[in-house]
């Protein structure tokens, strides 16, 4: 009996896209992106909310949220960041109904208090209405529990939570480590903080507040790759409009209500 051969094609086991990184995105410019802002969750955040269509049911007050992402962060554990750039802005918002979603204007410079009131409901108002914000804007990479990068985010922290944006910056700038030319005080990209959440009250009420703990340096061999991703967004932050592609319409103000200064949300 005639036995016929079947010809086995010889199929590669795994697809290797390696050689071929990029291809596809190369007009893709920050103006086409969107960097998320990871946010607290409070009593009026909308994804809190069931009647609101960003609802989350996993969702509980005092977690960390990416709404871009729909990444959720238990607040008690909280998540691990490398603070890449900091960033003090003045950002200038109209009153929700009257707002784009985004601030009327970003000011970098504190002068623009010199011309506001303090409002009744606490707030800084220009003569044209607008509130103003002093903000801290922290430009993070977020890494999993083993310090792979895993996503680049903005911290905001404004009112209450500005006194965590200080603390913050003078533990990037007290960090010290030994080199052959003595001690020295290491970029922020190469260090590691936890940040979880805290709950915060006054007179005025409680809310979720944020907690600052310095974790690790990125200084071992097996950090190379992560400490390559955080010195590159360091760098594309600093040369580009790194607000130009701030996810500002998840940050839009929520329902109005006179608070004092020192309740921030």
């Amino acid at each position: 009996m005639n036995q016929v051969a079947t010809k086995k094609e010889t199929l590669p086991s795994t697809v290797s896209f390696e050689e071929h990184a990029g291809q596809g995105s190369e007009y893709v410019t920050a103006r086409d992106t969107k960097l998320p802002i990871l946010k607290l969750m409070s009593n009026t955040s909308p994804v809190l909310n069931p009647s609101d269509a960003k609802y989350n049911e996993s969702a509980k007050l005092g977690d960390i949220y990416n709404e871009i992402t729909n990444s959720l962060y238990r607040g008690t554990k909280g998540v691990l960041v490398v603070p890449c750039l900091y960033v003090n802005t003045f950002n200038e918002w109209a009153d929700r109904g009257d707002s784009p979603g985004r601030p009327i204007q970003i000011h970098g410079d504190s002068n623009i208090l010199r011309e506001t009131q303090r409002g009744d409901d606490g707030r800084d108002r220009l003569p044209n209405g607008n509130y103003v914000e002093d903000t801290g804007n922290h430009f993070v990479y977020l890494l999993d529990d083993k310090y792979n990068a895993i996503e680049q985010a903005l911290i905001t922290m404004k009112s209450t939570q500005k006194k965590k944006s200080k603390l913050w910056n003078s533990m990037i700038q007290s960090r010290r480590l030994e080199g052959k030319n003595g001690f020295y005080t290491p970029p922020s990209w190469g260090t590691v903080y936890r940040l979880t959440t805290v709950q915060e009250s006054n007179s005025k009420g409680s809310w979720p507040g944020w907690s600052v703990a310095f974790d690790s340096f990125l200084n071992k061999p097996e950090h190379v790759k992560t400490v390559e991703l955080t010195k590159d967004f360091y760098k594309s932050a600093m040369e580009s409009d790194i607000f130009g592609k701030v996810d500002f319409d998840a940050e839009k103000p929520q329902a109005e209500k006179k608070v004092k200064e020192d309740v921030p949300f």
